[in-house]
């Protein structure tokens, strides 16, 4: 049976802050100075004022209290003290890729070269209010271009256009989690309609063991997909304070903090999607039951690159290495080309969070 890699993109948390609401001190008998009550001979005799808390605000009226009172109480202030506003955070994704043609092997003993040029945005609004859950809008474009032989029964694009949904909220105050929805059309760029929708699911959840130690936990899910639901597994462990083991998928990394700005790591990255292409795809190299039908694209890249963060918002990433692994499979169809060798690869990214 062939075996075949599929891993599934799991996010990392936001965290949630949950402070607790900020408490008034009751007023105690410490809280009053002493009443001197005595009467110098001298002088006539007077109601002793109210007596009021060094720290309380400014009494209220106190006509209304009797004449003999000797301890006047201030009206207490109001415990709600819960600011009641929104609060938006913004952040912008980029990414393009080169990888170098490779022999790719189309069955039927037919090999040809395939060369790749991809580029990927997202966009998200994150609103919040108060301490409540992080709220996740935004739209995300993805595009693979091939550079492809003739004999190849193969699409020259796979693109996605969507939309994100999601939250992000905690759990008692160990775990957080995060549940995003992208859906979309995902297809060749054709015009195939209703057929290219898709809503690809994932839920994650992270588990703050220790201050150096945090478990990952990862469900993806989608329909179009030979296993529609794959779960993960991974660690973030502070090794010190310049090394980190960041085992978490889909960028999965060893890294070294080289200085405040600047980060070196050594690490991979798998990306995995389903497309419908045209009624067109095959038919010409007489691959007809290809029309139409779903394509699981898989590729693994591993390599090495640094992290630049010029200011707390931004951060820009160049990294260069190897394509080991890449896959075209149509599993309703059974059939599946798979590159012969490995081919060199290059990628600039390009982040920013305000």
């Amino acid at each position: 049976m062939r075996a075949r890699l599929i891993f599934v993109a799991t996010l990392l948390l936001a965290p949630l802050l949950s402070p607790g609401a900020e408490k008034l001190t009751p007023l105690g008998a410490n809280d009053f100075a002493p009443l001197d009550t005595s009467v110098p001979d001298s002088a006539p005799a007077a109601t002793p004022a109210p007596i009021v808390p060094a720290t309380a605000p400014t009494p209220a009226d106190t006509t209304s209290a009797p004449p003999d009172s000797t301890v006047t109480y201030s009206t207490p202030p109001s415990t709600d003290t819960t600011p009641s506003n929104w609060k938006t955070s913004y952040e912008l994704d980029a990414e393009a890729d080169y990888v170098g043609g490779v022999s790719t092997s189309f069955g039927r003993g037919i090999n040809g070269n395939v060369s790749e040029q991809s580029t990927s945005t997202r966009l998200l609004v994150e609103p919040q209010y108060n301490d409540g859950p992080i709220y996740r809008f935004g739209l995300g474009f993805q595009r693979y271009n091939f550079g492809l032989s003739r004999s190849a029964p193969l699409p020259n694009i796979l693109q996605s256009e969507n939309l994100v949904i999601g939250m992000d909220f905690n759990i008692l105050t160990s775990w957080l989690i995060r549940i995003d929805a992208d859906p979309g059309l995902y297809g060749d760029a054709r015009a195939n309609g209703f057929r290219d929708f898709n809503v690809p699911f994932e839920l994650g959840g992270s588990y703050i063991a220790s201050e150096t130690v945090q478990w990952i936990l990862g469900l993806s899910i989608d329909a179009n997909r030979q296993l529609p639901v794959i779960p993960a597994i991974g660690v973030h462990w502070s090794l010190s304070d310049n090394w980190v083991v960041d085992a978490v998928l889909p960028t999965p990394r060893i890294e070294y903090d080289y200085s405040k700005a600047l980060t070196l790591y050594l690490g991979g990255d798998f990306d995995d999607g389903t497309y419908r292409v045209d009624q067109g795809v095959g038919t010409a190299l007489g691959r007809s039951k290809l029309s139409d039908a779903v394509v699981e694209y898989d590729e693994i890249h591993v390599g090495a690159g640094f992290s630049w963060q010029p200011s707390k918002a931004v951060t820009l990433e160049l990294e260069g290495g190897y394509l080991p692994y890449r896959e075209f499979d149509f599993h309703r169809a059974n059939d599946h080309f798979s590159n012969n060798d490995v081919a060199p690869y290059g990628r600039m990214s390009f982040n920013a969070q305000f």
